[in-house]
């Protein structure tokens, strides 16, 4: 269905493709594997018509296929559906939809129930829970995410390409969204998956190609190879993956919640994590895992109970308390509330901490100096690949934005790190890094819980797993203790609901 042919890109002297050959079948799944910044979405930017190459052919279904722009691409029956959401947040579902197409229209007008039918019409048909009709910036990560794969199924493709669409799943609705890729690949679309979790990679897709510096190294069947073989071939090195478990004993006590909740109408929560340890919270999405954290950063206005940090109160709320005693937060959305992505990547580092780079005393003025001298220390311990301190970070690829968002925060006083989602959309290598990073913290002394919706994460890097199902807390066990079986029972256990008061008329 696809053959590209000595594909080269160069930006300036930047050579970001370098004679990369694909192959996509027709009714195929091809994954398409590679580091963060191996030229994935190069390759993909130039398939959907964002960019031209310098060189080589593409075609699709044996004609020469030179797409001008995106409207080109999708005239030529390419769709793609990238990581980064693109979707109108005040519009609802199905009007997101039609953006950039042909409006039906009935005596003159918009003809919005046709519209409306239509989209309804296509969410039944891969039987999936979404209201159409709530503004789409009401609706969850996970939610928007299918929106912008409904929206792109909107027409027939010959060639589909999805850019990550689970990294912001829970594993219930990576499996529906599997399904639906599977149907697809049964009508005879050809689809090109671009995905950093391995596990899913090898369970749905039949073919893969790797990418590594611009270059494509390895190609064929995934029944004809293994996992380490294709980290091997990403990385240039195969890296370890295994469990953390109890490799440390835990220290005192950091946070404590004694009957925590994250708003009334959910169930209170125990929880205490220790010094050393890093506590892991696994659950589908709407599970609470999220809001959990949030509500110990203290950016919940609805949180009530005891929380304690080093056996010192704090209140219910407000995150200057958090930060005055040690605490730090990253969340999951590092594009639009993790980082100032038209800012400089030094913009971005400094944020946390201005008040150490002042220029004088109690004075609101950074010494942009010291700051400079100061980031360029932390992220050569990061391992950050950059250009320069003024580049916007919009232009470093995903896992290194990543790695700054986390390693800002890095400060000796820091007691309490918590993470949501630390790995999602990076590659293999980052993955690894971040986890090292989280592993020293945890090594310094300070108490680490973080949140994910990998399971293989999960098990990774946690010392201990703690599962939520509808807000309570169904597992709460050692590393050691625990196995996928028990951790996905937990994660579909329904908690006792709280009785309802009687009302007696």
């Amino acid at each position: 269905m696809l053959e590209i042919e000595g594909f080269t890109k160069r930006f300036g002297g930047v050579t970001a493709l370098d004679g990369v050959r694909l192959d996509v079948a027709a009714g195929r799944v091809h994954a398409l594997l590679g580091e963060n910044g191996a030229g994935k979405s190069t390759l993909l930017k130039c398939l959907s018509g964002v960019h031209r190459a310098d060189a080589g052919t593409m075609q699709i279904s044996g004609r020469t296929y030179q797409p001008a722009d995106p409207r080109a691409a999708e005239a030529a029956g390419l769709r793609t559906v990238h990581q980064e959401l693109n979707l109108v947040p005040g519009f609802t579902a199905y009007e997101n939809a039609y953006v950039g197409r042909a409006y039906p229209r009935r005596f003159g007008r918009v003809d919005w129930k046709a519209m409306r039918a239509r989209f309804a019409a296509l969410r039944d048909r891969y039987r999936l829970d979404l209201d159409i009709d709530a503004p789409v910036g009401r609706l969850s990560v996970a939610k928007c995410q299918i929106v912008e794969i409904l929206r792109a199924l909107m027409d027939d493709a010959q060639v589909l390409i999805l850019d990550e669409p689970t990294a912001s799943l829970s594993e219930d609705e990576a499996t529906v969204l599997r399904r639906i890729v599977r149907d697809l690949a049964n009508q005879g679309c050809a689809i090109i998956f671009v995905s950093h979790r391995l596990d899913e990679v090898f369970a749905l897709a039949d073919d893969y190609t790797v990418l590594r510096n611009g270059q494509s190294v390895g190609s064929g069947q995934i029944a004809d190879t293994s996992r380490d073989e294709i980290v091997a071939l990403m990385a240039g090195e195969a890296f370890r993956h295994e469990r953390h478990g109890d490799a440390r004993a835990p220290g005192d006590p950091v946070l404590e919640l004694s009957g925590f909740r994250v708003s009334p109408v959910r169930a209170p929560i125990d929880l205490t994590v220790h010094a050393g340890e890093i506590v892991g919270l696994y659950g589908v999405v709407g599970s609470g895992r999220s809001s959990l954290l949030k509500a110990v950063w203290g950016a919940s206005g609805v949180a009530e109970g005891d929380i304690a940090l080093e056996g010192a109160p704090l209140p219910a709320s407000g995150i200057e308390s958090r930060k005055r005693a040690g605490v730090a937060y990253v969340c999951e959305d590092r594009r639009h509330t993790g980082l100032v992505m038209h800012h400089s990547i030094l913009d971005n580092a400094v944020l946390p901490h201005l008040d150490h780079h002042r220029a004088v005393g109690s004075l609101p003025i950074v010494s942009w100096r010291r700051a400079r001298a100061g980031i360029r220390s932390a992220l050569e311990g990061l391992s950050v690949k950059y250009g320069g301190l003024g580049d916007r970070i919009s232009t470093l690829s995903g896992g290194n934005q990543q790695k700054i968002m986390i390693g800002r925060w890095f400060d000796p006083s820091l007691k309490l790190f918590l993470l949501d989602e630390p790995t999602r959309g990076v590659d293999v290598r980052s993955k690894a890094e971040i986890h090292a990073l989280c592993n020293r913290l945890a090594g310094e002394g300070a108490a680490v819980l973080f949140a994910t919706s990998d399971l293989e994460e999960l098990l990774m890097l946690a010392s201990r797993v703690v599962v939520m199902a509808q807000g309570a807390v169904t597992l709460d066990a050692p590393n050691s203790a625990v196995s996928r079986q028990s951790v996905i029972d937990a994660t579909f256990h329904a908690p006792p609901q709280p009785s309802k008061p009687e009302i007696r008329v």
